[in-house]
């Protein structure tokens, strides 16, 4: 049985941006092979921006610094995840370090791709993602 159900659960994507900035878009099977953002769940005594590099990290291999959240939400049973789920989320802005490389894990990530936050608009989006980037686009637009 899912220990999940009828449960909130917090979690968070990384908005992932390089030195260019482009933003990676990370391509998951946990969302019928749709374009995502690395992330995933905040654990107990976890900080929001300390669990978004530990997913970062653990799902494309990259080493970022937090810039901060920068958009919130809530997402009732999406028709595009694997299984019904009620999540409420944070998207941290993270940027590359230096000499860090993409390395997926080929589990919770099959594919990645950088690009511009306008391209990433016309891929073929997990539900939400699409609110997430323009919250990006507003964000770099006002800061």
């Amino acid at each position: 049985m899912d220990n999940n159900i009828n449960k909130i659960e917090i979690v968070g994507s990384g908005v992932v941006e390089n030195s260019e900035g482009k933003i990676l878009l990370a391509q998951s099977p946990k969302w019928h092979d749709k374009w995502t953002m690395p992330g995933g769940h905040i654990e107990f005594g976890e900080t929001i921006e300390g669990a978004m590099i530990r997913e970062i990290k653990e799902e494309v291999g990259l080493s970022v610094e937090s810039q901060g959240i920068i958009s919130f939400g809530e997402l009732i049973n999406s028709k595009d995840f694997y299984r019904p789920a009620h999540f409420v989320y944070f998207d941290v802005l993270c940027k590359v370090m230096e000499n860090s490389e993409v390395k997926i894990d080929n589990d919770e990530i099959i594919g990645y791709k950088w690009v511009s936050p306008e391209e990433a608009l016309t891929m073929d989006l997990g539900e939400t993602y699409d609110k997430t980037i323009l919250d990006y686009i507003k964000f770099k637009k006002d800061n």
